[in-house]
């Protein structure tokens, strides 16, 4: 018996809710600071107006990012249509303990990060698999800073991205439509930006090719993937008139490409009945009594077979290209929402002095070039000038 359409519905919801799950919890696992309640907060009195996002303490943001873990995980029991789901309540009263330190908050958290994958294991497999790419891609984007490029190299290790495309793809029919290719190719342009990161001699990523601006970026490429993959925004929504006009444009090179490959492929089939009908239409013009009726026939039976081959190439090749729209159009689609969702920064060239203002000194003076030294003068009858 099929799946209701509800029940589909349901599972999409799970999955996404179970990604964002996993995409939360890390991002509060790893904050650089969890404070306590401030103990003037009372004092202050009452602010001259709301506060925003931007005005938040510390403190307020580490509670909102519980909260949202609470409430996710409470969507996710009823998709999931478990009985009982474990909660952040620990997680938000270990954040009220004045004085408290960061590493009693991250307990909370791995002890509820252990529970949830358990319960979601015991009940769905893509969303436990959902679950743990969110941490993973989480963790790809969240955890890389500019003092230390090893973090950035190893989050973009090439067998443990083949980890996370592999689950992408396993994905993929449960994610909002075109959201998993574009993760995907957004994530292997990061993973070939990485490659390319200028080098240490001794094999290291060299700091002083990594910016600040370059881990806004991939802050920011996180923040995407998190949207595009929980269904906050349709990948559709990037892409403008112009890019619908690119994607078209490219859907009809590919189009003309198939038609110039299916020619070519049967290009000796076409030059053989091209030369057969060639022959067929000379013979009876050449051998044939003047003013006969047997030229007429036979001209006009070699156009009909010219006729009626052509009609089966172009049929044969239409039915080709029908069967192929359909996939080529959302290639082009998905190649145009990659390019605009992806926040790759470019590759610099670091110039060899600013390499060396970022080494150590008594690094810096090995790399630096030794200086030559002069000649000691000779007897000035040795001078080879004064020869």
């Amino acid at each position: 018996m099929g799946l209701m359409a509800s029940d589909v519905v349901s599972a999409e919801n799970a999955v996404c809710l179970a990604l964002c799950v996993g995409w939360r919890m890390a991002e509060l696992y790893n904050r650089d600071e969890l404070p306590g309640p401030p103990r003037d907060q009372e004092a202050d009195g009452v602010p001259a107006h709301l506060p925003g996002l931007g005005e938040m303490s510390g403190h307020e943001r580490a509670c909102a990012l519980a909260a949202h873990v609470g409430a996710d995980l409470a969507s996710l029991s009823r998709a999931l249509g478990l009985g009982s789901m474990p909660t952040a309540a620990p997680i938000a009263a270990a954040l009220q303990v004045p004085g408290h330190s960061r590493d009693s908050v991250r307990a909370a958290v791995l002890d509820l990060y252990l529970k949830v994958r358990d319960t979601v294991a015991g009940s769905d497999v893509s969303a436990a698999t959902a679950f743990g790419l969110g941490r993973m891609l989480a963790d790809t984007a969240l955890l890389p800073t500019e003092q230390d490029p090893e973090i950035l190299a190893e989050r973009f290790e090439d067998h443990r991205l083949a980890n996370a495309y592999g689950w992408l793809n396993d994905l993929d029919a449960s994610l909002p439509p075109r959201s998993a290719a574009t993760v995907r190719a957004t994530l292997a342009g990061w993973q070939r930006w990485v490659a390319r990161l200028p080098r240490t001699p001794q094999g290291p990523i060299d700091t002083a090719a990594l910016t600040q601006a370059d881990i806004r970026a991939l802050k920011r490429q996180g923040d995407t993937w998190r949207r595009l993959l929980t269904g906050e925004q349709r990948p559709d929504q990037l892409l403008d008139s112009q890019a619908y006009i690119g994607a078209a444009t490219r859907l009809l090179g590919a189009a003309w490409r198939i038609g110039l490959h299916y020619l070519w492929k049967w290009s000796w089939a076409i030059l053989l009945g091209a030369g057969a009908v060639s022959a067929a239409v000379w013979a009876p013009l050449a051998y044939a009594p003047a003013g006969t009726s047997r030229v007429a026939a036979v001209a006009v039976s070699a156009a009909g077979f010219l006729g009626v081959s052509w009609l089966g190439v172009r049929a044969t090749l239409g039915r080709a290209l029908r069967q192929a729209e359909g996939a080529l159009w959302d290639a082009e689609v998905t190649a145009a929402i990659a390019k605009v969702a992806a926040t790759t920064p470019r590759n610099r060239t670091i110039s060899g002095s600013a390499l060396r203002r970022r080494l150590p000194a008594a690094q810096r003076a090995l790399t630096s070039p030794a200086p030559v030294p002069l000649p000691e003068p000779g007897p000035p009858g040795d001078d080879p000038v004064a020869l």
